[in-house]
């Protein structure tokens, strides 16, 4: 049968339901006595009461951890002796309140590259940090070379790290050169970007 209808036959809710449920999985047979609702104090707390104040607090706060969650509790009721974090954790997995968490995007090719075995098969290009001139100005050098020969196919000292600063640069290397099969940065600016995809203005251009 379902929970539904179990709570149904039952004529209980489905939320109390799932808390006998809980109570089971963590405690088994045990776990289903009836307690008495005295309140808590001196640290005589069981361990059914902590681990219902730990679902408790969880489900009143989706979004926190377990760390934050004994935190608060440790600090609301520093006599009770409140399990580790990671105690915490197992407890809220075995409940089924531990989503998993969001794949953060990298960047790919943390590895060793392929060696570049003809002229324009692949160039690199990066800034290599900016510095002033005697009259103030910010320069930000940007350096393109050939891969396979090592040949510096542009050093541009460039204002800043924007599209409109470095596509030219860029354009007119293609128009020279043609297009090279690949393309290598540090990732940084303007090449790419933290966001999902990783693209920047500059690089959907060499996309397109």
């Amino acid at each position: 049968e379902t929970m539904t209808q179990l709570c149904a036959d039952f004529g209980v809710s489905r939320k109390i339901g799932y808390k006998w449920l809980g109570r089971y999985r963590e405690f088994g047979p045990e776990g289903l006595h009836d307690r008495p609702r005295a309140p808590l104090n001196h640290g005589r707390a069981t361990a059914v009461d902590l681990v219902e104040r730990i679902v408790a607090a969880k489900e009143a706060h989706p979004l926190w951890g377990p760390k934050k969650i004994m935190a608060r509790l440790q600090r609301t009721a520093p006599e009770l002796a409140w399990p580790s974090a990671s105690t915490a954790g197992a407890i809220l997995e075995r409940h089924g309140l531990v989503g998993r968490r969001r794949a953060r995007w990298k960047a790919a090719g943390n590895g060793p590259w392929p060696q570049a075995e003809e002229p324009n098969a692949v160039w690199t290009g990066d800034h290599k940090g900016w510095f002033r001139t005697r009259d103030g100005w910010r320069c930000e050098p940007l350096t393109v070379m050939d891969a396979s020969c090592r040949y510096l196919l542009a050093l541009e000292a460039t204002g800043s790290t924007a599209d409109e600063e470095t596509w030219p640069v860029f354009e007119r290397l293609f128009e020279e050169h043609g297009l090279p099969d690949r393309f290598r940065s540090d990732n940084g600016s303007p090449f790419a970007s933290a966001g999902v995809t990783g693209l920047t203005p500059l690089s959907v251009r060499f996309i397109k």
